[in-house]
């Protein structure tokens, strides 16, 4: 039971992490210059945005509460339902790595709740507020680094590097594909957002092809330090596992290609038609499916030992 709870608040936590940092990446990067002139149709999209990044901390601040528990229980031996009634999670929080880690984590998360409730109040101070809250949500994003089998092994500081990249490229790709479909809805009906949308898609798909570069580096080198041997690979859960996310991630690299090579390519030659807005945002909602259902594979990879450990 509580190795389930586990994999839940994991999934739940690493998937709003990324969900974070891919909605400030997609404002900064990928709308960009695109946003200027502000119109309303994109005030509109700017303020579902902003909805949607108080939900994901409203998540990421509960399922830290869960995860935390859910390691009391297991560092000490307690019930979770007694996990805060003793002194045991002062233990944890104050004398442990994964303590001092969660200290920080739910540091930035309450300032990012003050900075998402700034951007609904103050809306002059939206760029600003955007930046910073971009720098945060990275650095939310890259401390799970410090609580992965990476920081583990502490003999391969190179391995905690590529899983804070490989963290860092799949947020910015993967935890961008939401807003994107967000913003695809709206250019459907919107004249000014559909003008704006093969600019958007472009400076996209540049973004998504840098960071799947990342991906396949860093992938490749964390696996051969976690898995070390192409037999644990295929004999272990964790290599299962780890197979099975690479399946799932070439399904996504495909349709990314496709997105890429053939709608937007039509996109780029042509007015943005609704037809073509319509099918391009079902192939972004079929990625961001993937998407999670590689989040909750990798919150397995997080309770199954790696291959070379027994």
């Amino acid at each position: 039971m509580l190795i389930a709870l586990l994999i839940i608040a994991r999934a739940a936590q690493i998937g709003a992490s990324m969900l974070l940092a891919g909605i400030f990446a997609f404002e900064l990067v990928t709308l960009g210059p695109a946003a200027q002139p502000a119109t309303d149709d994109l005030h509109e999209v700017e303020q579902r945005l902003l909805r949607l990044v108080r939900w994901s901390l409203i998540v990421a601040f509960l399922s830290a509460l869960l995860w935390f528990g859910l390691e009391v229980a297991n560092m000490s031996g307690l019930p979770l339902t007694r996990a805060f009634s003793t002194t045991a999670w002062q233990a944890v929080l104050f004398q442990t790595e994964f303590g001092r880690v969660w200290q920080l984590r739910l540091g930035l998360i309450v300032v990012a709740l003050v900075l998402a409730a700034l951007g609904f109040v103050k809306a002059q101070l939206r760029r600003a507020l955007t930046v910073a809250l971009f720098l945060v949500s990275v650095t939310l994003l890259v401390s799970l680094a410090w609580i992965s089998h990476a920081a583990a092994a502490r003999a391969q500081p190179l391995g905690l590097l590529g899983d804070a990249l490989h963290l860092c490229a799949a947020g910015a790709w993967i935890g961008g594909l939401l807003p994107l479909a967000i913003f695809l809805t709206h250019a459907r009906a919107s004249v000014s957002l559909g003008e704006r949308a093969a600019r958007v898609l472009q400076r996209f798909s540049t973004l998504s092809l840098g960071c799947v570069g990342v991906l396949v580096v860093s992938g490749l080198s964390n696996s051969w330090l976690l898995v070390g041997s192409i037999h644990a690979l295929l004999t272990t859960p964790y290599g299962c596992l780890l197979l099975f996310k690479l399946m799932l991630f070439g399904i996504l690299v495909g349709f990314g290609a496709r997105n890429r090579l053939v709608i937007k390519t039509k996109l780029l030659r042509a007015s943005a038609g609704s037809d073509l807005l319509r099918q391009l945002r079902r192939n972004v909602i079929c990625e961001a499916c993937l998407g999670l259902a590689i989040v909750v594979i990798v919150a397995f990879l997080g309770v199954t030992p790696p291959a070379p450990h027994p």
